[in-house]
């Protein structure tokens, strides 16, 4: 998947888990995928972040 496909599954969870009708062990999956996903995109951003330093020469 890439950032994008990635940040609408993201939005998808927190919304779902949002309307508060989820039993609690699939609202504990959704959230420790979230934390996945959340860290999958932080790799994405400090990634992107370094190209862009290294293009300015900092």
């Amino acid at each position: 998947m890439n950032f994008e496909e990635e940040m609408k599954k993201l939005s998808d969870i927190a919304s779902r888990m949002e309307s508060g009708d989820l039993p609690l062990e699939e609202s504990m999956q959704l959230y420790t995928e979230a934390v996945e996903l959340t860290k999958k995109l932080k790799e994405y951003i400090d990634g992107a972040k370094l190209k862009v330093e290294t293009l300015e020469g900092k």
